[in-house]
């Protein structure tokens, strides 16, 4: 293998680490639930509350009325809801 190879193995590795942590960072966001609504095609926030009632969608609690919904979170409810 060459110099120029080996260079292009290293440069090919390093892009694919740096996009894996920029998706990792990306679905640690958190989002509101105004956000989630708007990712699940829903008019108002109602349904994305109500899954999170019925345990269909975690939520983090950030304080006594604020929560968050992670974005893997969201994306692990699409996928469930697809099989």
């Amino acid at each position: 293998m060459t110099l120029e190879d080996q260079l292009e193995e290293i440069i090919k590795r390093v892009i694919r680490e740096e996009l894996a942590r920029a998706r990792e960072s990306q679905d640690l966001a958190l989002l509101t639930a105004e956000q989630v609504a708007e990712l699940l095609n829903f008019t108002d926030t109602h349904s994305v509350y109500r899954l999170k009632r019925e345990g269909k969608l975690r939520a983090v609690n950030l304080g006594a009325a604020t929560m968050r919904f992670t974005r893997a979170e969201v994306r692990r409810f699409i996928e469930s809801q697809a099989a």
